[in-house]
């Protein structure tokens, strides 16, 4: 497995948000965890990238512990987290918020200008956009933005968390299927998402989180037709798929 979590628990101070929770990601998957809001969703991603340190339990990553390890560690390891919010550089242009999100592979310039056009490459629509700065673009162009910055640090695993949060539904489908392409390429995705149907269509398998722990799990198909599952978290978004 590219990553093990086994027990894992975080707090924001006296408040305990994951209550022992354990799951797997193969190399080449990609895998949904959903949940309602405040289920423990982002703070997982959180802990994997290290911008919360665990109070038990632990990650593994390639095999490797990432027991006190930094941020900037587990990128130099081959994890990037886009998190909620895109948090783009509003008042840099989207060629060199690309170029920022190389920083942590101390790569050659020659180097990450050849994996900016590779980016542009899988985003077309932002290689028009390059000059332009990050402010000035719409939800949906900083959406792609966020995501294309975070491949380029060369991440082994992308995690990322509600890409799809106040985007129009055809700027969603987009973005769910620019994720499909960049699995698809090689880079291991685990999606935070609250459009459980789109997300469990895109993913091989999923977890289903509640208050801190993992109350559902399986392959991603069984999941979307599983009466408990749409009764509990699919209900509104299979009425809308259905209407539409």
């Amino acid at each position: 497995m590219l990553l093990e979590i086994e027990g894992l628990v975080a707090r924001y101070g006296a408040v305990e948000a994951l209550h022992g929770i354990s799951l797997d990601v193969a190399e080449g998957e990609i895998v949904s965890l959903l949940g309602a809001n405040g289920a423990g969703k982002s703070t997982t991603l959180k802990v994997i990238s290290r911008v919360i340190a665990p109070a038990a339990g632990e990650v593994r990553f390639d095999g490797r512990s990432l027991d006190g390890l930094d941020p900037e560690d587990v990128v130099a390891l081959g994890i990037a987290h886009v998190p909620e919010g895109r948090r783009i550089f509003p008042g840099l242009t989207v060629l060199d918020n690309l170029r920022l999100g190389a920083t942590a592979r101390r790569a050659r310039r020659v180097e990450i200008e050849r994996d900016v056009d590779e980016v542009l490459t899988i985003f077309p629509k932002l290689r028009g956009l390059a000059a332009k700065l990050g402010w000035t673009l719409s939800g949906g162009e900083q959406q792609m933005l966020a995501i294309a910055r975070g491949l380029m640090a060369r991440p082994k695993l992308l995690l990322l968390d509600e890409p799809s949060l106040g985007l129009a539904p055809l700027v969603v489908k987009d973005v769910m299927e620019t994720i499909a392409r960049i699995a698809r390429a090689g880079t291991t995705v685990l999606l935070v998402e609250q459009n459980a149907h789109l997300a469990l269509q895109i993913a091989r398998r999923a977890y289903v989180l509640e208050t801190g722990r993992v109350a559902l799990s399986g392959d991603a198909g069984t999941l979307l037709q599983s009466e408990e599952m749409r009764a509990a978290y699919l209900g509104s978004a299979v009425r809308v798929a259905a209407s539409t």
